[in-house]
């Protein structure tokens, strides 16, 4: 969601031709082609998410969610 919002805005500032991408790999597709499970919080939102030892956050809005995790994690 992110990506596809920056490739918009990239494109219409002319700083890339339209239809090359920022990131032409992206990590979304990959998880739901091996059977994962993936979620967001929305666009440029704060969004982080614990399963079992896995933490991830949403872009680096998330670092102090995913910090407040690790810390629950870690039994703090």
């Amino acid at each position: 969601m992110e990506e596809d919002d920056a490739d918009t805005k990239t494109w219409q500032m002319g700083a890339l031709p339209r239809g090359e991408h920022i990131m032409p790999w992206r990590i979304e597709d990959e998880v739901k082609k091996l059977g994962g499970i993936y979620t967001q919080g929305g666009l440029w939102r704060s969004y982080a998410v614990r399963d079992g030892n896995l933490i991830t956050g949403q872009q680096q809005f998330s670092g102090r969610e995913v910090g407040r995790l690790v810390i629950e994690a870690l039994g703090g």
